[in-house]
């Protein structure tokens, strides 16, 4: 209920961006920390349940884009999936207007223990798509770019996520082999 709550608190005050960054972060922490604990097979089942739903059950951790073995014999498995949407838009008396549309996407970690059970999580947020239209003459002409996904080598993602006690991931200790700068698309 806590994260419905923040959710809509930072759907209120998204033209405050760092105060936005800091509500999604908070929430992203919450629905990341549920799975501390739990077998990651139960974690993983939940794929990409929407966030219409965080009020009553767990939301998805997204797609699978990699996962990697540490010296200790643990796995990080790494996820991603769309989290807040925010919008902004401007109208100059009916002749211009503009309207941009940024999706953030959550980035979840799991350190899972050789028997199978979340140990640790880490999170973060990356921008995604990003949508950008300026109309003219009240709406009649409009011309749209979208710009897709943004893409990233899984390096980078590692650099963003926090751990649980908010340090970063490379504090779980060091890769059996090293990372490749593999692309996620």
């Amino acid at each position: 209920m806590k994260l419905f709550v923040l959710l809509m608190i930072a759907g209120l005050i998204a033209g405050c961006s760092q105060t936005a960054e800091k509500i999604e972060a908070a929430a992203n922490r919450s629905s990341t920390s549920w799975a501390q604990g739990k077998p990651y097979s139960q974690v993983a089942a939940l794929g990409n349940r929407p966030l219409d739903q965080l009020s009553t059950e767990p939301v998805g951790f997204g797609q699978l884009i990699g996962q990697s073995s540490l010296a200790d014999g643990t796995t990080v498995y790494r996820h991603i999936a769309p989290a807040a949407k925010t919008t902004s838009s401007s109208d100059f008396a009916g002749l211009v207007g503009t309207q941009k549309e940024v999706t953030n996407f959550r980035l979840s970690y799991f350190k899972v223990g050789q028997n199978g059970v979340v140990q640790d999580w880490a999170t973060g947020s990356v921008p995604g798509s990003i949508s950008d239209c300026v109309s003219y003459i009240a709406g009649i002409f409009q011309k749209c770019t979208d710009q897709g996904r943004v893409k990233q080598a899984l390096a980078v993602y590692d650099s963003i996520v926090r751990t649980s006690t908010g340090s970063p991931m490379t504090s779980w200790g060091p890769p059996v082999v090293a990372l490749t700068n593999q692309i996620v698309q």
